[in-house]
Order: structure tokens, then C-alpha cells, then sequence
């Protein structure tokens, strides 16, 4: 039974992740087809769509405000997310443990929840949807992920080396800053960079949030409501190909394997 079981399991694992995947690649295949076609035949590989993207001007506008939402939305994670785990890991308390549970609760609500929840409070505080109230959306989903990674790798540490440091003179400070934080920076890096993947792709929020400005996901669902543009494949396969980048780059820096050579 183990024998026939074994096959027919990979079988079926392979058969679920080609169904998932294949769309995919699909997509990335026809992002390179010379013709205005998202259908066989292939005519052949080509970066036309990819030059009549970065020819848009609605591409071009669109790239830079998803980079300056990712960026001050890193920029906020970091600062917030550190500090938070520093308290938690250092002084439990019932307080803090409050504060934990109430800052990793964006990770169990619905996307289209915290959407319309925004929207809501901007418009009770008279906020005009804009880049800063999708900044201040995706620094509170992506700050779950700062204050969880950091926090296990805090609480991981030994703290008889932070001890021992000070028993040899160090001031707090001085063992912080040569002794905990240079243990503490890969995971606080790699945190920072699964934020930025995670705002780059971020949309249900940032359509309720955003207001008349545009990202490219928000750019993306805009083509697609006119027809299949061919520059679509090219739009989609970049944020692709960033979110897997910078997410190997986070998984390197938090497994802390790019300091092992």
C-alpha cells in the first residue's frame, strides 16, 4: 500500500501545483509573445509589451507610487514593528501581550473587511483618500509579520550573552547595539523586505483606500476592466518577478544563510 500510495500522492501534489501554477506561466510565456495575441499560436519572443509598458505613462506613474507606498510603508514596519518586539520579548505583561494579540490581528480579518473598516474611518476623520491613507493601510497589515519574525528571533536568543556582557563592563547600550542588534539585523531586514513583496501586491485595501491615483495592481485591474491588453502579461510578470526576488531575499536574510559564506 505504501509503494502503490507513494506515487499516487506526488502524483496528486504535482497535478493540484500544476493547476495552480500553469496560469501562471502562462501568463509570463505570452508576456514575450511578439504578436498582439494572449493565444497559441506563439509567434515568437519579443519584448514589445514590455517596452509599450514602460513607454505608458500611466506604468511609469503608477511604479513610482508603488514604490513610495512599499518604501515609507518599510520605513514604518521597521521603526514600529522592532520597537514592539523589543517590549514584548523583554517585559511581558499582560498589557503587552494585549498589545501583541491587537497588532497581529490584521492577519485573521478579511482583506475586504479592513478595506471597507478604512474607508470608513477616513471618512470619519475627513481624510481624503490618498497615497498616505494606502501607506498607513499596508503598514498596518505588513506590521504583523515585523513584530512576529522579529519577536521569534528575540525570543530565541540567548539572554546569558547580554548578561555576560554587562557583567564584563558594557553599558545597556553598548550590548545592544554590538551584541543583539547585529544578531537581531538579518531577521529585522528580512521582515522589512516580506512587507515591501507584500505592499507591491497588495490591492484589495489600496482599491478602497487610494482614492484617484494609481499602483500597478490598481493599474492592472483598470486594463483588464477595457479588455485583454497583450502589456498586461508584461505589467503582471514585473510584480512577479519583484515579489519572488525580494521574498527569496527575505527568506536569506531571516534563515541568516547569506552570512554563512
Amino acid at each position: 500500500m505504501k509503494r502503490t500510495g507513494g506515487p499516487l500522492a506526488w502524483l496528486f501534489v504535482g497535478a493540484v501545483i500544476a493547476f495552480l501554477f500553469l496560469p501562471v506561466a502562462v501568463m509570463v510565456l505570452f508576456s514575450f509573445n511578439s504578436a498582439a495575441s494572449t493565444s497559441l499560436p506563439f509567434a515568437g519572443f519579443s519584448f514589445r509589451w514590455y517596452d509599450a509598458a514602460f513607454s505608458d505613462e500611466r506604468f511609469t506613474s503608477s511604479l513610482r507610487n508603488s514604490v513610495i507606498v512599499a518604501a515609507a510603508t518599510a520605513v514604518i514596519v521597521a521603526f514600529v514593528g522592532t520597537n514592539a518586539s523589543f517590549a514584548i520579548s523583554r517585559r511581558p505583561s499582560r498589557l503587552l501581550n494585549a498589545f501583541s494579540s491587537f497588532v497581529t490581528a490584521p492577519l485573521i480579518l478579511l482583506g475586504l473587511f479592513l478595506g471597507v473598516a478604512l474607508l470608513s474611518f477616513y471618512n470619519q476623520i475627513h481624510l481624503r483618500p490618498s497615497l498616505a491613507t494606502v501607506i498607513i493601510g499596508h503598514a498596518l497589515v505588513t506590521l504583523p509579520f515585523v513584530v512576529l519574525i522579529v519577536n521569534a528571533r528575540l525570543m530565541s536568543l540567548d539572554r546569558s550573552v547580554t548578561e555576560a556582557a554587562l557583567d564584563l563592563g558594557a553599558t545597556p547600550l553598548q550590548a545592544f547595539r554590538k551584541i543583539i542588534f547585529p544578531l537581531v539585523r538579518p531577521v529585522i531586514l528580512g521582515s522589512i523586505l516580506i512587507a515591501v513583496a507584500w505592499s507591491l501586491d497588495e490591492f484589495i485595501i489600496t482599491f478602497f483606500t487610494i482614492g484617484g491615483q494609481s499602483t500597478l495592481p490598481i493599474l492592472i485591474w483598470g486594463l483588464l476592466r477595457q479588455g485583454i491588453d497583450p502589456s498586461v502579461n508584461a505589467i503582471a510578470s514585473i510584480i512577479l518577478f519583484t515579489t519572488i526576488f525580494v521574498t527569496l531575499a527575505a527568506g536569506r536574510f531571516i534563515s541568516g544563510r547569506e552570512f554563512t559564506r
